[in-house]
């Protein structure tokens, strides 16, 4: 497709790629986004037409479900497959929840939707921005792809292709994103789409097979979800549950384990607090919740919790959320039933 005109639906939600420094102060500008189409254009001569839309402009840490429900319906609403592609600029702090939601979401698509980011602030010369939109039109124009991706440049100048569910969050020192399960989907060298082959990864062919739309009505993300992590000592009595999540994320440690020793601090006694009060309980994530498993990764099963295998806690969370607020399938078979590639194989 590349030398042709294609068409590009660019979705600007806030985030550093679209922010101006004053004053030290780093903060959205309700102008800047449209400066890196100002960029592109200048800098790159492919024939690209472009149609933008900004649901909202905010720095990405504020996000909440609710602006999820407000990109699904703004993009649903301007008949996202007559475009070539779609390109959502975001934050990269919540970059990765926001990519596996629209992983899920957009998975029946038949043109690509790419999500990026910025490092810094377009003005600043270490600014990967431009760059990271320069391959996501690329991958747009001449991958043959379709499905929903992130693309982001790492510290050492690749820039990296990851499954919009498999992309977790960036380490705070480098700013560097990574892959659950540490294998990329691939990589852009020079315009190009390169794969990485894998064991884990789908095969082409597998991406490129139709998907039927199954959230097909509107999704207001009202139910609520609570998400923990573990660490020595957490104190489940700190924990009001008079509030009423429809569900609970548990995250784990490594090797699928988390405390299951004493009274405040046991992970099974809390989870049976919570079924008593008819919330769902997950966990994530277990390697092989039918295998061999630690004495303490039983005893939190045993107590009720519902295993999710080989998944990260970002694409979890985002499907938790998803799977409460949608009434096309009961909650527990959404979270069990692969939507976008979010379970790697055992």
């Amino acid at each position: 497709m590349y030398g042709q005109m294609i068409r590009i639906l660019v979705v600007f939600t806030g985030g550093t790629i679209g922010c101006t420094v004053d004053d030290s102060i780093i903060d959205v500008d309700k102008i800047k986004p449209f400066y890196l189409l100002k960029l592109f254009n200048e800098k790159y001569d492919i024939g690209v037409e472009f149609d933008t839309i900004q649901p909202y402009n905010i720095l990405s840490e504020n996000i909440v479900p609710n602006n999820w429900a407000v990109l699904y319906e703004e993009i649903k609403a301007v008949n996202p497959e007559k475009y070539d592609g779609i390109i959502v600029t975001h934050g990269s702090d919540t970059l990765p929840y926001t990519s596996a939601v629209l992983g899920y979401l957009f998975n029946y698509l038949d043109i690509p939707l790419v999500v990026i980011g910025s490092n810094y602030p377009l003005e600043d010369k270490r600014s990967n921005g431009l760059n990271n939109f320069y391959n996501a039109v690329r991958f747009i124009a001449e991958s043959g792809m379709k499905g929903v991706y992130a693309i982001f440049e790492d510290n050492t100048g690749r820039n990296v292709v990851y499954l919009s569910t498999r992309i977790i969050e960036a380490d705070q020192y480098n700013d560097q994103f990574s892959s659950f399960g540490g294998v990329d989907f691939g990589e852009m060298k020079d315009g190009k789409l390169i794969l990485v082959k894998s064991k884990i990864n789908p095969e082409k062919e597998k991406l490129l097979e139709s998907r039927e739309r199954f959230i097909k009505g509107s999704i207001d993300f009202s139910n609520r979800i609570l998400a923990i992590r573990p660490y020595p000592g957490l104190d489940y009595g700190f924990f009001d549950l008079g509030r009423g999540p429809k569900a609970v994320l548990h995250g784990l440690y490594h090797s699928g384990t988390a405390c299951a020793a004493g009274q405040e601090h046991s992970l099974p006694r809390f989870i049976k607090k919570c079924r008593e009060a008819g919330i769902d309980f997950y966990i994530a994530s277990i390697k092989n919740p039918k295998g061999d498993l630690y004495a303490s990764s039983g005893e939190i099963i045993e107590s009720g919790a519902i295993p999710l295998a080989n998944i990260s806690f970002e694409a979890a969370l985002a499907k938790l959320y998803i799977a409460y607020n949608q009434k096309e399938m009961t909650p527990v078979d959404y979270m069990l039933n692969e939507q976008y590639f979010e379970f790697l194989p055992a």
